[in-house]
């Protein structure tokens, strides 16, 4: 079985790299306790041949920061008693009781910032008018909610980027160094990382490049009707040049947030996603309360969207509706299945009915972010976990 798993994996990422998905990208599958299997194919920057992605070659993780840092450090201070899930967000970020919508984002609590149900926007370019954390708290704390405090699912980095700020606020200490202390240390994830370029300079060549400048989200920002207000400001914003390798791509975590922030910014490779990923099938790093708190669907009688604390769930035995909302996890998931994407070409799911846990990392915005990427990933998540038989 594991030679004809070695050969689906190795042939989905060849796919991937031929259709112009992604220049390259590694993959690991692991079943139960057996030994991981991991495969990397192709180069690590698009029209550069001769630099091979290997095994443990460092990706922009993206929104993977969301479940590798904001999430199980949420969850380890409700653990060490320093907050409640149940606690308001004003009750660590007070500048949000006045401003916009004031009355409203006090029912906002932890629980709907990491179920995405907090009614917060899903996305502004915070950057262009600031930058730091309290230029970011004012710029959130004047945003109008979209939608009542749960009673819809938002996919939200700006409520991520207040979580991170909360841990902050609780510890009295810098993120960066909180993700540090609380999870990468103590679960071995030795090439985890904000900031590679300074933290881990001799993996410096062994960083997946992504995207040449900051085309996509200009782009984006500057086409779009409601930031028409911003768009001197935009055009005369200054926008990185050159291919970027070892910064952070979300224009939110570098430009605002100096590369640092629960919604994006972590680096990291396979091994060291395996490590973390141990904390979600066994032990108590994460009290196993909480963890099933975690893994399970939070917004299916509200939503077709299946969120629960930070993961995203599988709807694979919820409504009609909710199974053709789908899930980035693919088809063939079970209705245990969690898991998270990246914008960058990221993956992790884990099925616990096939005791699997399916890592991909990939850097699709180099050289330009491909469209491709959604149909890919579902369709090699469904090969790859679907060649593992359930287990009791």
């Amino acid at each position: 079985m594991s030679i004809q798993i070695e050969h689906e994996i190795a042939s989905s990422l060849e796919e991937g790299i031929r259709d112009c998905v992604f220049p390259g990208g590694v993959c690991s599958l692991t079943v139960g306790n057996e030994t991981p299997i991991v495969i990397a194919r192709g180069i690590l920057e698009a029209g550069q041949p001769g630099q091979p992605v290997k095994e443990d070659t460092l990706y922009d993780l993206a929104s993977l920061t969301k479940v590798v840092v904001g999430m199980p450090l949420i969850l380890r201070s409700v653990q060490l008693g320093r907050i409640s899930l149940t606690d308001p967000l004003v009750t660590y970020i007070p500048e949000l009781a006045s401003g916009q919508d004031a009355e409203l984002k006090k029912r906002i609590t932890l629980y709907h910032l990491l179920t995405h149900s907090s009614g917060l926007p899903g996305w502004r370019p915070l950057y262009i008018q600031g930058s730091g954390r309290d230029a970011y708290i004012r710029s959130i704390a004047e945003e109008a909610l979209i939608g009542m405090p749960g009673n819809q699912v938002v996919y939200s980095d700006l409520g991520m980027i207040m979580l991170g700020f909360i841990a902050e606020r609780v510890w009295d200490e810098s993120l960066d160094r909180l993700a540090k202390r609380m999870l990468f240390q103590p679960l071995g994830m030795d090439t985890a990382a904000y900031k590679p370029l300074k933290q881990l300079p001799h993996l410096a060549a062994n960083i997946a490049p992504t995207e040449d400048g900051n085309g996509f989200e200009r782009d984006m920002i500057a086409g779009d009707n409601a930031y028409r207000y911003l768009l001197d400001k935009v055009q005369a914003f200054p926008w990185r040049q050159g291919v970027i390798r070892g910064t952070v791509h979300d224009g939110n975590a570098h430009f605002g947030l100096d590369g640092v922030s629960c919604h994006a910014g972590l680096f990291s490779n396979v091994y060291d996603l395996l490590n973390y990923m141990n904390i979600w099938t066994e032990g108590s790093f994460i009290d196993p309360v909480l963890r099933d708190l975690a893994t399970r669907s939070h917004t299916s009688t509200f939503s077709p969207i299946s969120r629960g604390l930070g993961w995203e769930i599988s709807p694979a035995s919820g409504s009609m509706e909710q199974v053709i909302a789908g899930c980035s996890g693919g088809d063939v998931l079970s209705s245990a299945a969690f898991g998270h994407t990246g914008f960058t070409g990221t993956s992790i799911w884990h099925d616990p009915v096939r005791q699997a846990t399916l890592i991909t990392l990939t850097n699709r915005v180099n050289s330009n972010s491909s469209p491709k990427i959604n149909h890919w990933r579902r369709t090699h998540h469904n090969r790859i976990l679907s060649l593992v038989p359930p287990r009791t």
